[in-house]
């Protein structure tokens, strides 16, 4: 049980140190270089996802916000589910779905709150590479989803590639 506080410690944190970010990006109209060419503060706003993918669109909104309550109710039954059944879970899963939520949830309150995300830190601000503007919410996301990816790849022998590993035991 202590690790699911654990959990909800992660999610807490996380979702608060995104709004306080995002808070004092508008507070402060951010706009300064903090590595020059590389990484720089600016407020901006994102109505689309990634790369602002669907920007612009009436209907794309809407979309996310339903995408990502799905999101979460999915995360919430399986935490829910763990706890009810007193399975155990791993503790990557658990530190990776935590992140996972909490960017979710950072991005879906400025979306239902606003219409859009704030966005404010530039990479790649001033040179050939594609520049990329991101949230800690994002931050939290795709870190969530790598840390997920890695545990299914590299480390749980018993889920993702149980079947494959059965058959050569049995020589098939």
């Amino acid at each position: 049980m202590i690790f699911y506080i654990v959990c909800l410690l992660i999610v807490g944190g996380t979702l608060a140190l995104d709004l306080i970010t995002k808070y004092l990006a508008v507070q402060n109209s951010f706009n300064f270089v903090v590595i020059p060419k590389l990484v720089k503060f600016k407020l901006s706003y994102n109505t689309g996802a990634a790369f602002s993918f669907l920007s612009g669109k009436s209907w794309a909104q809407t979309f996310f916000i339903i995408l990502t309550v799905a999101s979460l109710l999915a995360v919430v039954c399986f935490f829910a589910f763990k706890i009810i059944k007193k399975d155990r879970m791993s503790k990557w899963v658990g530190v990776a779905l935590s992140l996972i939520f909490a960017g979710a949830l950072g991005n879906l309150i400025d979306r239902i709150s606003m219409g859009k995300v704030r966005d404010f830190i530039f990479l790649f601000y001033e040179t050939d590479i594609f520049p990329a503007i991101f949230n800690v919410a994002d931050v939290c996301l795709v870190s969530g989803v790598i840390t997920l990816c890695f545990y299914l790849l590299f480390i749980d022998k018993d889920g993702l590639f149980a079947k494959k590993n059965k058959d050569k035991k049995d020589g098939n």
